[in-house]
């Protein structure tokens, strides 16, 4: 499913849209809905920064495993400007979840403290210093402009693995102890997939 807005084409998978469509439908406890407003939130804090710097993207894709904003004026951006444009998506979910947070110390509501526990979630899981999440690209954006490029790279291997393993380990676990929680375990292996499939120097099986 294509739209466009503001000159922006927006690809949106079907079966993302399915998915999303019936857990919203019978996710009674809400926590999918406040997991999806986050990840918008998230997007949104990217748009509206490379908004503020007259880039607006060429491209969005949202597919069942990943969301790809197609952006060709990156190069064409300073340091400074590309780490505010990564950072901004989690910058938004800290100040949305710490909003949220504040009122639901007094009140106490389930929908604000999910919404607030989703965004600061989604923060400190995209700051890890692992490869495609916001933490790992501002690490190889200040990197590769004080070292070799294949240096960077090979640094930035190290720590995705170094986040990778022991929440693999952590989510097995997890997974053992309670039988049906299996989020943590999921997450590591999305890295891992994500890692492998997308790293511009992992060629797996190439032939040079």
């Amino acid at each position: 499913m294509k739209l466009k807005i503001h000159g922006v084409i927006i690809e949106i998978s079907y079966p993302l849209t399915v998915i999303m469509t019936a857990v919203i439908i019978y996710d009674s406890s809400m926590s999918v809905l406040a997991c999806f407003i986050s990840v918008i939130l998230h997007e949104s804090g990217h748009l509206i920064m490379l908004k503020r710097y007259g880039c607006m993207p060429d491209r969005i894709r949202l597919t069942l495993f990943d969301i790809a904003i197609v952006d060709s004026s990156k190069p064409l951006r300073g340091t400074r400007q590309e780490l505010f444009v990564t950072l901004a998506g989690v910058a938004v979910n800290i100040a949305a979840g710490t909003a949220a947070l504040i009122p639901e110390l007094f009140f106490g509501t389930d929908m604000l403290t999910l919404f607030a526990n989703a965004n600061l979630t989604l923060a400190f899981f995209n700051l890890l210093p692992a490869y495609t999440l916001d933490g790992g690209q501002a690490l190889m954006i200040i990197l590769s402009r004080r070292v070799d490029i294949r240096l960077a790279m090979l640094i930035q291997d190290i720590l995705t693995a170094a986040v990778i393993i022991p929440l693999g380990i952590l989510g097995f676990l997890v997974l053992l102890r309670s039988g049906n929680n299996f989020t943590l375990l999921a997450t590591a292996m999305y890295l891992l997939a994500v890692l492998l499939m997308k790293s511009p120097h992992i060629h797996i099986g190439e032939k040079k």
